[in-house]
């Protein structure tokens, strides 16, 4: 796997994606995702969890979910070995070994700014987090954890032999760096720098938006506002000209960098905190399908919460599990619905498109000029002589677009809800699209 290359990540959150909620029940549907035409699964943290039944360091969203769960995900007790709400250390093995057969990298969740306050480490180490002047524990208000001290040069080493047994001991393939912003940039690059004289292709993701990480450190990083420029575009009516405004910032944010940002409609957190006000629900099952066919064609990583293949409109929680909270869990029945059906024959025939031309994953982005600019979408991907013309209504309601671009005739690769005429006028029903290459 060329670290260089675009993949196409899907996020799996182990608690709500089977009704198990186990590293064994997700390995039987590696295949499934495989078939889908991602390149890598991304698996929320499955570390021991602290148990934790002291409210007062519980993080807000985990009281506001109402659950009633000691266990945050994020709240590590153990670097090193799988809970046992997820299964065993063999069991991950499995997965892994299971992932890599269907053709599947996979990546893990380094979750390295703070930990549990009880982490097995601490007794032994307890240089390893940070402290008040009266040594006790410094415990911040935002996440009321423990936090990891990285004046201490020996949890380096810790953390660094705890990344090496993954690549060595399991051959994932990345990581992906939880709040990687907060964490020191001489940290990342003296780790990176170990972990690909092991694995050359190992792919390094940031969940933060500083441009230096990006520049200097890892090969991918997050673009929070992405999604939320498109949730505002796609279900609250805003302008869709606020997507090229984005582009204009990210462009002078991060130059070239710009094509290695995740282009994502949800992740752990948005499908937490959303509840029931899921994307499904506030855009259409149509509206996602339509915002879909930019996030695939966009300049970007694209990176896909599950379930999305088959409209899951089920609540997302996080702090949710078969133990605890509402049972919350991804709805597989819709995959026999027809919007299901639907849907994941586009997805499939989303991520060929976006590995099926070069213009996608290594050409630029142009933007083309339409007499409708708050309700259409449109712009051509660009590598050569390759072009794709990309139109899309971000609207619920029909409307009728003209394009100041002479060459959009072509083959047609993708198109809903749409009908040309004479006066070289598109009619694009509510949330219709086309996706041309263009002759």
């Amino acid at each position: 796997m060329n670290r260089k290359e675009k993949k196409i990540i899907y996020q799996m959150a182990l608690r709500t994606f089977t009704p198990e909620g186990t590293l064994v029940a997700a390995t039987k549907l590696l295949p499934h995702i495989a078939s889908l035409g991602v390149d890598i699964v991304y698996v929320c943290p499955f570390f021991v969890t602290e148990n934790d039944e002291n409210r007062e360091f519980w993080s807000k969203r985990q009281i506001a979910s109402e659950t009633n769960n000691p266990k945050n995900p994020y709240k590590i007790a153990d670097y090193f070995h799988v809970d046992e709400e997820y299964g065993t250390d063999e069991d991950l093995k499995a997965f892994v070994d299971e992932a890599h057969r269907v053709g599947l990298g996979v990546m893990f969740d380094l979750v390295y700014l703070h930990c549990g306050r009880q982490a097995v480490f601490i007794e032994e180490h307890p240089d390893f987090v940070e402290r008040n002047e009266d040594g006790s524990l410094k415990v911040p208000e935002r996440w009321p954890f423990a936090r990891l001290n990285f004046k201490c040069r020996g949890l380096w080493e810790y953390l660094f032999e705890n990344m090496e047994m993954f690549v060595k001991e399991y051959g994932i393939q990345g990581f992906r760096c939880d709040v990687g912003d907060s964490v020191p940039l001489e940290f990342w690059q003296e780790a990176f720098e170990r972990l690909r004289a092991i694995n050359p292709e190992l792919i390094m993701l940031n969940e933060g938006t500083k441009a230096g990480h990006l520049e200097s450190a890892f090969d991918w990083g997050y673009s929070f506002e992405y999604r939320s420029t498109m949730v505002n575009i796609f279900a609250k009516d805003q302008p869709a000209t606020i997507l090229r405004e984005l582009y204009g910032r990210e462009c002078e944010k991060y130059g070239q960098n710009i094509a290695n940002l995740t282009r994502a409609l949800d992740n752990h957190d948005t499908a937490s905190d959303c509840g029931l006000d899921r994307n499904e629900i506030i855009m259409t099952s149509r509206g996602v399908e339509a915002a879909l066919v930019v996030t695939n064609t966009y300049l970007g990583i694209p990176f896909f919460w599950n379930g999305y293949e088959v409209c899951d409109a089920a609540e997302n929680s996080m702090f949710s599990n078969r133990f605890f909270g509402r049972r919350s869990q991804l709805d597989w029945s819709k995959a026999f619905t027809e919007d299901g059906k639907r849907r994941i024959e586009l997805v499939k025939k989303l991520h060929a498109l976006h590995h099926g031309y070069d213009a996608i994953t290594s050409g630029e982005l142009i933007w083309v000029e339409n007499d409708r600019p708050d309700e259409v979408i449109s712009y051509i991907r660009s590598a050569g002589e390759q072009k794709l013309l990309v139109v899309v209504n971000s609207k619920n309601v029909g409307t009728a677009v003209k394009l100041d671009y002479a060459g959009r005739t072509g083959e047609v690769v993708l198109r809903y809800g749409v009908k040309t005429d004479a006066d070289n006028e598109i009619e694009l029903k509510p949330y219709g699209y086309l996706v041309v290459r263009c002759s």
